[in-house]
């Protein structure tokens, strides 16, 4: 019952917003669109897109550099441990054929997390 009581004044205020859409295209069916009314569509269009990848590309880096960590500090226990960021993926791995126990690619100190690994898509 409450997913009801929240559900239909939100799509009482869609069928609002569509009225009105249709209302606002309808009243302005016949307006003339001049060259210099193009310059600020053109300007909001371009604008909104590069507002959008910039927002995105900040998305992006945050949660690659950890930013998007719970705010208390503690880490999530579910969330799998990264190794440090060294500038090369081949950095400890050691070669399958070296793998007594079978875990090929992990790293050399067993204290340390295994690498993420690749799959071939």
């Amino acid at each position: 019952m409450k997913r009801v009581l929240l559900v239909l004044p939100l799509f009482g205020i869609l069928g609002l917003a569509l009225w009105w859409m249709v209302v606002g295209w309808e009243a302005g069916a016949d307006a003339p669109m001049e060259a210099t009314d193009y310059i600020p569509m053109v300007l909001g269009v371009v604008l909104t897109v590069a507002l959008g990848c910039g927002l995105m590309a900040l998305l992006f880096f945050s949660s690659r550099q950890g930013y998007d960590e719970a705010a208390s500090g503690v880490p999530d226990p579910n969330v799998a441990a990264r190794p440090a960021r060294t500038g090369s993926y081949n950095l400890h791995v050691r070669p399958a054929a070296s793998s007594p126990e079978g875990t090929a690619n992990r790293h050399a100190d067993p204290e340390t997390p295994a690498p993420l690994q690749r799959t071939a898509r």
